[in-house]
């Protein structure tokens, strides 16, 4: 069989008006949880089984595409005046990304849906043992049909949508500590 290969190419539309003096981000890259780290695509067929669907595939690594995403969609975020992947360059917060769910759902019993969630954990730069900002995020988005292409498109929608919503996320913890 012919490889199939995929991106997920997520972009936040615009560039934020405003960005913070002085808030360096400094991602960690991205985690994907062993069953899902397959640059094959997976999806789920019944309750505790999964199938991985040759021969269609990621162009590239999970985990370096979503810290790549994660890193585009942040910097033009406004949360940050910059998001660093370098362990060398001095930054004020450090964020662990893991992607624990990431799936497309193929369950009879089910309607047919991409399935995409992740967890988020903000550190203080200067000590990792102080978590300042946590937050676990799921969407499940329905599809038409559970074919390759729909469910890429669906974890495009997904993913979208959960940054979105981590942003925002952060807009509220930087507006509480910025008030004090």
């Amino acid at each position: 069989m012919t490889p199939r290969y995929y991106v997920l190419d997520v972009e936040r539309a615009d560039v934020a008006a405003d960005f913070p003096a002085n808030r360096v981000l400094r991602l960690n890259p991205v985690r994907v949880v062993p069953h899902f780290k397959s640059k094959t695509l997976i999806f789920r067929v019944g309750e505790n089984e999964y199938k991985a669907v040759e021969p269609h595939q990621f162009l590239v690594d999970p985990e370096v595409m979503f810290t790549n995403i994660l890193k585009r969609w942040l910097q033009k975020s406004g949360q940050f005046s910059k998001v660093v992947t370098d362990d060398s360059v001095p930054a004020d917060f450090t964020m662990d990304a893991a992607v624990t769910a990431f799936y497309g759902e193929k369950r009879p019993a089910y309607s047919p849906q991409s399935v995409i969630e992740m967890q988020f954990f903000m550190t203080a730069a200067d000590n990792p043992e102080k978590l300042l900002f946590q937050t676990g995020l799921r969407v499940d988005v329905d599809i038409e049909q559970a074919t390759p292409s729909n469910v890429v498109t669906g974890w495009k929608e997904g993913t979208e949508e959960l940054l979105t919503t981590l942003e925002q996320d952060l807009s509220a913890y930087f507006a509480k500590v910025d008030a004090r």
